[in-house]
């Protein structure tokens, strides 16, 4: 009799939690995202609400029982202000946006819940993604973060200028080098009144070098720094030949705009805004020009930097499962993905909505025949990728590195000062990690 009596109190109370279980399931409930109105990228961007609106409506319906809400007219130079505010409130949104190059900054406030179990559950293959966009989610060993949005560098030439030099377009796989002489070649007077008047590049920098070269800057949790490491050295050996070209020139992506330049790093998203109706008018109409991958001294070094936007659920979410199903719609889901690109300016992350052939005849614009951007040339772009890394203080210690080479490359004295330079960031390292 005792053993009916448990066998029926295990049955009821089996009946209790799944009558709960149903009801919370079919109650009404709200969660809410943080949601910043302007582009990722620095570009204009006249879509605004457009893609989370079309995502929100496509979860609630699948969901009846679902609000999902957000606070419009947030710009993304206020994002991280509203939400560290939220933050220290404790209202942090369910589901939120992470700024691309903010994980590890939120990470380490403990914002951002653990997603390793979701993934595994859902079987949630990285293999769909391209591997720098993974890993962008990834701190400390875990994943905080799914990709939602990519930003790869690329390198524009102007082909026109190539032709009229009589030098054929670069194709990917070319090295820094070659880019070095071809700058070389096109840097010239063509007037002929004493001054320089045509240049190889604009806008590229010792950390394109760096990158071309795989030299790392900091390890990975940002308390060394790698300045004094010879793959370094000789990216700043080739840096200070790239830079004496055009030394007391002061060459400007306007001038590349002119057809006066013969390369310029462009993010993905200036490629598509400015291949667009009306951006491309008032921009690069005047002459030919193509996008190809970033040189680097080798064909097995990863020389792209690729920006991802991702998004995260909060650490203390009070609908996590719903939060999840989200996340994983905004970031999985391919007709999701499709509408991200059609409506925004980057690279949807899913590499099979990258290779579909609606997305390749909008990713190549206007170009044509070996000038056009296709799908190809973008998984190629891809594959040579990596993301940046995400300690807490890494843009405050790569914007202090960046002050002091380029302050040494004016002044002529880059290897003599790199010691003092690796000795200084050495020190803002530690000391940042005593703050914490």
């Amino acid at each position: 009799m005792k053993k009916l009596s448990s066998l029926l109190g295990v049955l009821l109370l089996l009946l209790f939690l799944g009558g709960g279980w149903y009801f919370y399931q079919k109650s009404p409930k709200v969660i809410t995202i943080g949601y910043y109105s302007d582009s990722s990228w620095e570009v204009p961007n006249d879509q605004e609400y457009k893609f989370i609106d079309y995502a929100i409506k496509k979860f609630e319906k699948e969901n009846p029982h679902v609000k999902v809400k957000y606070e419009s007219g947030i710009s993304k130079n206020d994002y991280l202000a509203w939400l560290s505010n939220k933050i220290i409130k404790n209202q942090m949104p369910d589901v939120f946006v992470v700024p691309p190059r903010q994980l590890g900054f939120l990470a380490s406030l403990k914002a951002m819940k653990k997603l390793d179990n979701f993934i595994n559950i859902d079987k949630i293959s990285p293999q769909n993604y391209y591997p720098a966009s993974w890993v962008a989610g990834n701190y400390q060993g875990n994943q905080y973060a799914i990709p939602l949005e990519n930003n790869p560098t690329l390198m524009c030439v102007n082909t026109d200028l190539l032709s009229k030099e009589g030098i054929e377009i670069p194709h990917s796989g070319w090295t820094v080098q070659e880019f070095y002489d071809i700058c070389r070649r096109v840097t010239k007077d063509t007037n002929h009144d004493g001054v320089i008047d045509q240049y190889g590049y604009a806008d590229y920098t010792w950390q394109d070098t760096a990158q071309a070269y795989g030299a790392k800057l900091f390890n990975d949790s940002g308390t060394e720094s790698y300045l004094n490491s010879e793959k370094f050295r000789k990216s700043l050996v080739m840096t200070e030949k790239i830079y004496n070209l055009q030394k007391g020139y002061k060459v400007s992506a306007d001038d590349f705009d002119q057809g006066k330049v013969a390369f310029l790093p462009m993010t993905l998203a200036q490629y598509r805004t400015y291949e667009s109706y009306p951006y491309r008018i008032s921009r690069y109409s005047t002459f030919s020009w193509a996008c190809i991958r970033m040189p680097a001294v080798n064909n097995r070094v990863n020389a792209t930097v690729v920006d991802t936007s991702m998004v995260a659920m909060a650490a203390h979410s009070h609908h996590p499962y719903l939060a999840w199903k989200f996340m994983r719609m905004l970031s999985y889901d391919s007709q999701i993905q499709t509408k991200l690109f059609d409506d925004s300016q980057g690279a949807a992350v899913l590499k099979k909505v990258m290779q579909s052939k609606n997305v390749e005849a909008n990713l190549a614009g206007s170009g044509k025949g070996d000038q056009a951007l296709t799908a190809q040339k973008f998984t190629s772009i891809m594959a040579k990728s990596q993301d940046v890394p995400k300690f807490k203080e890494y843009n405050a210690a790569l914007g202090k590195v960046d002050y002091l080479i380029n302050r040494a490359l004016k002044n002529g004295d880059i290897s003599t000062q790199l010691s003092d330079i690796q000795s200084q960031i050495q020190v803002e390292l530690k000391s940042g990690l005593d703050k914490k």
